[in-house]
């Protein structure tokens, strides 16, 4: 009977903090269109303890939540306690876990040889200064033309498309 008594208890204080609110609203704005004194005054008292009586409302029925809340959790976890812990059955692989480092830096050694050995080619070469792949071939079919024979050929082909516009135009 405590807890419907407490529950009931609780909806009415959140009811009767929600019905204040709203009385103290509809006297201000009755107040405001009859240009009443006396329905300001209750107004003002009716708003701020009618916020007070909502909010402990609101914080009444949450605390009585977690109260039963906790009694179940507590109900649930003796429960589980009585019985004792279940035992779990495990299967222990130990292929299962990575190597050791030591173990792994081994076979890393055993294995890198025998792969550079198989395939005949040495690592490329890089700078000292960065990352850059050097190409040990420096062979081009043609050495590239000097900026005086690149101008040359640049006014060359220039004068020659513009002989080629006149021609079309004439």
């Amino acid at each position: 009977m405590q807890n419907r008594g407490g529950l009931l208890l609780c909806v009415l204080a959140l009811l009767v903090g929600f019905l204040m609110v709203c009385l103290g609203a509809f006297f201000i704005s009755w107040s405001s269109v009859f240009s009443c004194q006396e329905s300001l005054i209750v107004a003002y008292l009716l708003l701020p303890l009618g916020f007070v009586i909502l909010l402990s409302g609101i914080f009444w029925s949450n605390y009585r939540q977690v109260t039963e809340s906790k009694g179940v959790f507590r109900h649930v976890l003796g429960q589980h306690l009585a019985h004792g812990a279940l035992p779990l059955a495990t299967v222990d692989r130990p292929d299962f876990y990575p190597p050791a480092y030591e173990e792994s830096l081994e076979r890393e050694k055993q294995s890198c040889p025998t792969e550079r050995e198989a395939s005949g080619i040495p690592p490329p070469p890089y700078t000292e200064m960065g990352l850059e792949f050097q190409d040990g071939n420096y062979s081009y079919p043609e050495a590239p033309p000097s900026y005086r024979e690149s101008r040359a050929g640049l006014l060359l082909t220039a004068t020659s498309e513009d002989s080629q516009r006149r021609g079309q135009e004439c």
